[in-house]
């Protein structure tokens, strides 16, 4: 019994262990299909998932696009965004010569877009960003096209370039909402990048040389210099300048925040408001420095109405603000300042000025600090000298007829952003949707509002003058897709 059971263990053995020459075959080959299915996968990501292939195929398809553009019937119609395309084309193909494969991405997928909408009808696109105040010799060129004079409304796409004469000035607005206000003898190029991951277009200037304000919305703009990045943030005002002398970069943050980098890179800094820094051409950013903050205004209120006569004058008045060694008084008939009729430095918080002339006026004052260093300027206020000899009732218990309110048609600045513009009477004060809004002296008004609903929007418009009588106007904006 005891042979008969160790026979059988081994048995048992032998059976568990016997595999066929052909089930072997069959293992082999499933083993073989899934390691080369595998290698496949594996291959499969780790090129096509690269950000090298990921640009190689924009590239390809930018390039694609681009032939495809060239050999329509719309060639002639759309030569500015052929040479537009073609040129973002070419960068792209150079920053991924550079291996600066997310850059070559993003310009490809802008070349792309450029000659897709050419050849889908691309006079109804977007644009990136339209001039919205002009003063002076301003200028504009498409591409590589002739410099032609700007106008209000313009609009401006990716690669167009902007250059301010002597004592000229101008106001862009980008479809972000973001306001660029640029000084004279100013040169720079509208970039507006798209985020590959997002499809979100970034709005940018390259700035050449010159100066540029940007006061951003509830999106941050970018400003390129020789040597530098600069991001404001939201809801931020900052001033950058280029020096013609030596492209040397300045960049002061007059509210909200600001972050310089150097375009090879580093640590970033950020300001704050009330801050400044420096930087060289190749980018080396110096230490951040504290500015005299703006002194308070006080008189004459904003929108004062003075009476043209021998012995008028208005009387300038400010907080004193601490730490400061003089100020910088400027008065102008110009909104942006493009130029002064006064512009002195005075050691007290106040000043006097003959009035000679009519019209409207606009004043400011920036601290100097104790080093001699100009800081940022107040916000302005405005005032009036008229010779009718009309000016606010001053009949004790005299009301005054309701303010005149005339409201232009709302136009698109960038989806979701409308301009809402009127006039009123010079000293009233105007609320569109229950929010205050800058009147200048001659009463005219402009407002950008932003539209997060589809469809009709309401915009409420109301004008009071000194008496508390008031005039109510309403428009309707239709928002789509």
């Amino acid at each position: 019994m005891a042979d008969k059971s160790k026979k059988k263990a081994v048995g048992i053995d032998i059976d568990w262990y016997l595999i066929s020459i052909d089930r072997l075959k069959r293992i082999g080959l499933v083993a073989l299909i899934l390691l080369l299915g595998g290698g496949a996968w594996w291959f499969f990501n780790k090129t096509k998932g690269t950000p090298k292939y990921i640009a190689e195929s924009a590239i390809k398809d930018a390039a694609g696009a681009l032939n495809s553009l060239a050999t329509s019937s719309q060639l002639s119609t759309h030569r500015s965004e052929f040479d537009r395309a073609s040129k973002k084309l070419d960068d792209a193909r150079g920053h991924f010569a550079a291996s600066r494969f997310a850059e070559a991405q993003g310009a490809a997928v802008e070349s792309k877009t450029i000659s897709r909408t050419a050849i889908a009808g691309g006079e109804a696109r977007e644009n990136d960003a339209q001039f919205l105040t002009v003063e002076g010799d301003v200028q504009f060129q498409k591409s590589s096209g002739d410099w032609k004079r700007a106008d209000a409304r313009t609009p401006l796409f990716n690669g167009d370039w902007v250059k301010t004469g002597d004592d000229s000035s101008a106001e862009l607005i980008f479809s972000n909402g973001s306001l660029y206000t640029i000084g004279a003898n100013a040169l720079l190029e509208i970039y507006a990048t798209v985020n590959p991951s997002s499809s979100k277009k970034t709005n940018a200037v390259q700035m050449k040389v010159g100066s540029v304000e940007v006061a951003t919305s509830d999106d941050v703009s970018t400003v390129r210099t020789p040597g530098n990045q600069v991001v404001v943030e939201s809801d931020s005002t900052t001033q950058v300048g280029v020096s013609k002398a030596n492209n040397e970069t300045s960049v002061i943050s007059m509210k909200g925040s600001a972050t310089v980098q150097a375009a090879t890179g580093g640590e970033p800094i950020k300001l704050a408001s009330g801050e400044k820094v420096s930087s060289t051409e190749q980018g080396s950013l110096s230490a951040v420095k504290k500015l005299s903050l703006p002194p308070g205004l006080q008189t004459p209120p904003d929108n004062t109405v003075f009476q043209l006569g021998p012995a008028s004058q208005v009387e300038f008045s400010w907080a004193a603000q601490p730490g400061s060694s003089a100020y910088q008084l400027q008065v102008s008939r110009s909104r942006l300042f493009t130029t002064l009729e006064i512009n002195a430095k005075r050691q007290r918080p106040s000043a006097k000025a003959r009035v000679s002339a009519e019209g409207a006026f606009y004043w400011r004052v920036a601290s100097i600090g104790p080093d001699g260093e100009l800081g940022p300027f107040s916000p302005f206020r405005r005032f009036r000298v008229t010779g009718s000899g009309r000016g606010p009732s001053t009949i004790p218990g005299e009301v005054a007829p309701p303010p005149k309110l005339q409201l232009k048609a709302p136009f698109l600045v960038g989806t979701p952003f409308y301009m809402i513009e009127g006039t009123t009477d010079p000293g009233a004060t105007v609320f569109i949707n229950d929010e205050e809004v800058d009147v200048e002296s001659n009463g005219h008004f402009k407002k950008i509002v932003s539209f997060k609903r589809m469809g009709r929007n309401d915009v409420v418009v109301k004008a009071v003058n000194a008496s508390g009588v008031q005039t109510v106007q309403s428009q309707s904006v239709l928002v789509e897709e």
